[in-house]
């Protein structure tokens, strides 16, 4: 029993400090449920609290300040409540923020868990969009990949955290390395890799467009033990790298909140003190077993996602859009006499119709969270 208020290690409490809507699953609402499914108990500091989330075009709601999370960080010290033994962050929307959690990390360790496992998923853009966030966020994700168990960027964020892009097998290994020696993180899951045929057969993998015509998406991995670095003098960065992958096949349509409940399931299950498998399956690292196990609960939130948009009633037309646009003005707003601006507005009706059946199936998915079946393993690169 922990004494003076003091909680004793072993009792599973994870925070998660990203975005949070209050209808759909991204951020915390998209992590939340997984992770308590899987054990944990969970805090949660939201840094935004919208009605949706942005996919739908339009939302309402607040981003919280610096000073806001910064009070509830302190009112978590002062009550003796930051006794955590992991912590997951996402989308953060200022510099300011994030020099907060960085403060909020360094105090915990400090204080309470210097062996505090933290999987940092550095919200900034996507191959797609570019970025979506102020520049001014980039030194302080840099900074904070120091302080990170795991650290899970997707490709655009994997090249703007190692100022290096990937277009070959060697600036791969460039990024990898760079983000393990130069920025710190002992463990990185790049979540998608896109790399051409030549370089996927040369890891052992296959084509990005599979033999039935899948196509296939590339999940890259890696861990670093620095202590090895410091004992293989003679030894380069690379050949002290453990790189893998996980090809899977990509689930066809938009979806919102699915890097979001990624993380939460590999922080979820990362188990570095596992030693058993519960299948024949030999992962190289015990990250690259948590994110088998990830991918598969996440190939299943996907699949039964996809069933219920192919379910859903069809769009209405454009009679309709149109009543339903007029409905959603805002009390103090006069529908448009011009033809494009009515336009415009039957066309944001039409993305809030496409979105809605659109949000993840999690709470319907429990079962494949708690018990995944995988079948897309983690494999070593091969020898090059």
């Amino acid at each position: 029993m922990a004494l003076n208020g003091q909680q004793a290690h072993g009792e599973r409490k994870l925070i998660t400090i990203q975005s949070h809507v209050v209808s759909g699953y991204v951020g915390n609402r998209a992590a939340t449920f997984p992770l308590q499914v899987l054990g944990w108990d969970v805090d949660v500091v939201n840094t935004v609290h919208f009605s949706n989330h942005t996919g739908y075009g339009r939302w309402e709601g607040l981003r919280f300040d610096a000073a806001h999370i910064r009070e509830l960080f302190a009112g978590l010290r002062r009550n003796g409540l930051a006794r955590y033994e992991r912590m997951l962050t996402g989308y953060v929307p200022s510099a300011e923020t994030l020099r907060e959690i960085i403060l909020f990390i360094q105090q915990i360790k400090s204080s309470f868990n210097p062996d505090l496992v933290y999987l940092l998923d550095p919200v900034m853009g996507d191959m797609g969009r570019g970025m979506y966030v102020s520049d001014s966020v980039v030194p302080l994700y840099r900074e904070m990949v120091q302080y990170a168990t795991i650290v899970c960027p997707n490709q655009f964020e994997a090249q703007i955290l190692a100022e290096q892009e990937i277009t070959s097998l060697d600036t791969l290994y460039a990024v990898l390395s760079t983000l393990h020696v130069k920025r710190g993180s002992p463990n990185v899951v790049i979540t998608s890799v896109d790399l051409s045929d030549e370089d996927l057969h040369h890891i052992g993998a296959q084509p990005k467009l599979a033999s039935d015509g899948t196509t296939l998406m590339t999940l890259i991995g890696s861990s670093f033990d620095h202590s090895q670095q410091q004992s293989s003098s003679s030894a380069s960065p690379r050949e002290l790298l453990r790189p893998w992958f996980i090809q899977f096949p990509e689930v066809p349509g938009y979806f919102s909140g699915v890097g979001d409940t990624f993380s939460a399931l590999l922080i979820g299950r990362f188990d570095p003190s596992s030693t058993a498998r519960s299948d024949s399956s030999a992962a190289p690292s015990h990250v690259a077993r948590a994110a088998e196990l990830a991918i598969a609960s996440l190939q299943s939130v996907l699949s039964r996602t996809s069933e219920a948009i192919s379910q859903a009633p069809p769009l209405p037309d454009n009679t309709q859009l149109t009543i339903l646009a007029k409905a959603a003005l805002p009390e103090s707003a006069k529908w448009p006499t011009d033809q494009a601006e009515i336009d415009k507005l039957t066309a944001a009706q039409r993305r809030v119709e496409e979105m809605r059946p659109r949000e993840l199936k999690v709470v319907q998915s429990k079962a494949d969270i708690e018990n995944p079946h995988v079948v897309y393993h983690a494999t070593n690169f091969a020898n090059l």
